[in-house]
């Protein structure tokens, strides 16, 4: 929210229960953002986005990793409850994620999925697709380092880290990858982008990205082009 207003963009802000209720009326925007670790979310958050972006020409800019990975009911009193087992770390099991177990994988709207390899790890990204317009004004190319120092403390390293997101078998096949994080075992967040019609998804894979903002130039370049191409 500071790097927001630092840039001098208006926003709204909003709770999840918001989005789940119907308070949000995502029409009224051009832009919704979710950021860091979004990762519980009912059936009725996740298919008004995905309707909204897919029909309505809605843009989503995920910000974060390990997000939209479970679903999850929001009941009267207040409570949460998760209704799905964490089997994602058996291969067997055929799921992507909790909430594909349930519904669908998240890849299917934010372009990637989680999974643990480079779990609590953080590094910098590669550049893949120098010609991205994300990459406008960046002066990198294919091949750079990028996102190296955050505020990040539990995970220090790179603007890739914590918990990380990968493109899968359940991602849009127009979807552009344009960088990848450096984090072992190939555990690097996948920075994807992919247009719906009108509509698109800009989404980073990780939850140490927010972090960067303020310490890297790079990182705020890309979120900057991102905001201002959906807007």
């Amino acid at each position: 929210l500071g790097w927001l207003e630092r840039e001098g963009f208006e926003y709204d802000y909003y709770a999840e229960a918001q989005l789940h209720d119907g308070t949000l009326r995502l029409d009224d925007y051009r832009v919704l953002a979710v950021s860091v670790h979004p990762e519980y979310w009912t059936r009725e958050m996740y298919f008004r986005v995905k309707q909204w972006v897919f029909e309505r020409g809605g843009r989503l800019m995920y910000l974060g990793g390990n997000g939209l990975n479970c679903e999850v009911t929001l009941d009267n009193d207040a409570t949460m409850r998760c209704l799905s087992h964490d089997d994602t770390a058996d291969p067997s099991s055929g799921h992507e994620s909790r909430m594909h177990r349930t519904a669908e994988s998240e890849a299917n709207l934010l372009g990637v999925v989680f999974n643990y390899t480079g779990v609590m790890t953080s590094a910098p990204y590669r550049v893949l697709d120098e010609s991205h317009w994300a990459m406008a004004g960046t002066g990198l190319r294919n091949g750079d380092l990028f996102g190296e120092k955050t505020l990040h403390e539990r995970v220090p390293g790179g603007a890739s880290g914590h918990e990380t997101d990968k493109v899968s078998s359940s991602s849009p096949r127009n979807l552009r990858r344009i960088a990848k994080g450096t984090n072992p075992d190939d555990g690097g967040a996948d920075l994807v982008c992919h247009e719906t019609g009108n509509g698109a998804v800009f989404s980073v894979g990780s939850i140490t990205w927010v972090s960067a903002l303020f310490t890297d130039p790079h990182i705020s370049r890309i979120t900057l082009n991102v905001v201002e191409q959906f807007l």
